[in-house]
C-alpha cells in the first residue's frame, strides 16, 4: 500500500484529517506545506470536509494585512474518518452494559480478540521481527485503524493509529485498550507500551514497540 511511515499512501481527505488531529488547526497555507499539494486542491479537499461537517473555518487576524482562515476538526474521535463497526452491534453492546450484563461485553471482547490473535500469528508467525511489525501495520491499515509507523531506534517503533473503528466500545470498556496492548505483544513477542487513547481525548492511539519483551 506504501505510505504507512508518512501517510503519502492515503487519500488527501483522510491526510487533512491526520494533519488536523496533529495539530490545533491549520491555515490552508499550513495544510499545502505539509502535504504538497496547491492551496486550490487542499481547498476543493476541505471543501469537502465542510460538507460532511468534519471540518470548520474559523477566521483568524492576521498581524499584517487581510484576516485568513484556520481550519479546526469538528469531530474529536474516529467518527471523522467513518467507522468499520457495525452500529447495530455498538448499540447492542450499549444495552448490554445498561442492563447489568457487563461481563459478557467482556467475555464478548477476550473471544473477539483471541480470535484475532490467531488471524494475525498465522499471517505473521513466520516473518522476522522488523517485517512482523511492519506487517501488523500492514493488517492494521486493512482494518482501517489509518496507522502511521515510525522506526524510532534499533529495534524500536512508534505505531500511531489514527482511527478507532472499536471506540464506542472502548468509552464504556476501557478492556479494549488493554486487550489491544497484550494483542500486540503476543503477536509480535515484543514489549509494547500505550501512550496515547483516543478515548482519553488524543488524536490517536500510539504505541512504543521496543525489542524488550514484556514481564508477564
Amino acid at each position: 500500500m506504501g505510505g504507512l511511515e508518512d501517510v503519502d499512501g492515503y487519500p488527501t481527505e483522510s491526510r487533512i484529517i491526520i494533519a488536523l488531529k496533529k495539530h490545533d488547526g491549520l491555515s490552508l497555507q499550513d495544510l499545502s506545506n505539509q502535504l504538497g499539494l496547491s492551496k486550490m486542491a487542499i481547498l476543493k479537499h476541505i471543501q469537502v470536509l465542510e460538507n460532511r461537517h468534519i471540518v470548520e473555518r474559523r477566521i483568524m487576524k492576521g498581524e499584517i494585512g487581510r484576516p485568513f482562515y484556520r481550519f479546526y476538526l469538528l469531530m474529536k474521535s474516529s467518527s471523522a474518518f467513518g467507522s468499520a463497526g457495525d452500529r447495530i452491534l455498538n448499540e447492542l453492546i450499549e444495552f448490554l452494559a445498561e442492563t447489568g450484563h457487563r461481563d459478557l461485553v467482556i467475555r464478548f471482547l477476550e473471544n473477539r480478540y483471541d480470535d484475532i490473535k490467531r488471524s494475525y500469528i498465522r499471517t505473521l508467525g513466520n516473518m522476522k521481527e522488523d517485517s512482523r511489525v511492519e506487517g501488523l501495520a500492514k493488517l492494521r491499515y486493512e482494518e482501517n485503524y489509518v496507522p502511521e509507523l515510525k522506526k524510532t531506534g534499533n529495534s524500536k517503533y512508534e505505531l500511531s493509529e489514527y482511527n478507532c473503528p472499536i471506540f464506542t466500545i472502548a468509552q464504556r470498556f476501557g478492556e479494549a485498550c488493554s486487550l489491544e496492548c497484550n494483542l500486540f505483544e503476543s503477536v509480535l513477542g515484543m514489549k509494547v507500551v500505550s501512550t496515547h487513547t483516543q478515548v482519553n481525548g488524543h488524536g490517536a492511539c500510539r504505541f512504543i514497540i521496543s525489542k524488550e519483551k514484556s514481564v508477564s
